[in-house]
């Protein structure tokens, strides 16, 4: 099965082969990277990272397609591509991920389709951390309240 690149002539940033960023990226469109870049990549449209591209950075898109290299955490509200030439290594949220043969992958997936049912665990963790504390509160106030002086 072949995968289909991506392809659109609407982006709002593009880092050229011979281009380097060392620092953030942060757009409202679209972002394509062949060259290297260093920091981090949030973008409300797609990210593209060519063949050739050395990205060293955590990558926020709607989605992503991987040809290059990326050494960061990669999260995709929709879909991650990882090519035959793609190599990722870091941690993925996404909502779908596909690889294609000979594409390198090493880290820990997170596949949530349906991210508005579901709570992250980092949320889940945070409310377990609030309830808890609040039923310790409750179960110490209970107990100053039963608690009688006796002279």
């Amino acid at each position: 099965m072949a995968f289909i690149k991506k392809t659109s002539k609407d982006f709002d940033v593009i880092i050229g082969l011979d281009s380097s960023i060392d620092g953030d990226i942060i757009s409202e469109g679209s972002v394509r990277i062949d060259g290297k870049v260093s920091g981090s990549v949030k973008s409300k449209g797609d990210v593209i990272i060519g063949d050739h591209a050395i990205v060293n950075a955590d990558v926020e898109a709607n989605y992503c397609e991987i040809s290059g290299s990326v050494n960061g955490s990669v999260h995709s509200e929709t879909q991650l591509k990882i090519f035959k030439s793609g190599k990722l290594n870091g941690d993925i949220t996404v909502s779908s991920f596909t690889i294609e043969e000979g594409g390198i992958f090493q880290g820990n997936c997170d596949i949530n389709p349906d991210k508005k049912d579901k709570k992250t665990p980092d949320k889940e963790k945070n409310n377990d951390s609030k309830n808890k504390e609040k039923n310790h509160k409750e179960h110490n106030n209970n107990n100053s309240n039963n608690k009688k002086t006796v002279s």
